[in-house]
């Protein structure tokens, strides 16, 4: 399976509002390096918003960046 990369934009609430395909790979040390280069090129607060996703292909890719997660359930003793 390849790897792909994003560029994400969150929404104000932050939630992932859209992903923006940037380039695939059919091995992660190149999409790495990619990743690597284009956050480099970014302001400091966007950097952050460059993945790489693993999946079948583009859509699946795109579906799991912008899937809704619930927050994880803190126990008493993870406080």
């Amino acid at each position: 399976m390849p790897y792909y990369v994003f560029h994400l934009s969150k929404g104000t609430n932050g939630a992932v509002r859209s992903a923006e395909f940037k380039e695939g790979f059919s091995d992660y040390k190149a999409a790495k390096t990619f990743a690597r280069n284009l956050r480099a090129e970014l302001e400091v607060k966007d950097a952050s918003d460059i993945k790489i996703m693993f999946a079948d292909n583009e859509d699946m890719a795109e579906a799991k960046l912008t899937e809704n997660r619930d927050a994880p359930i803190l126990r008493e003793w993870e406080k």
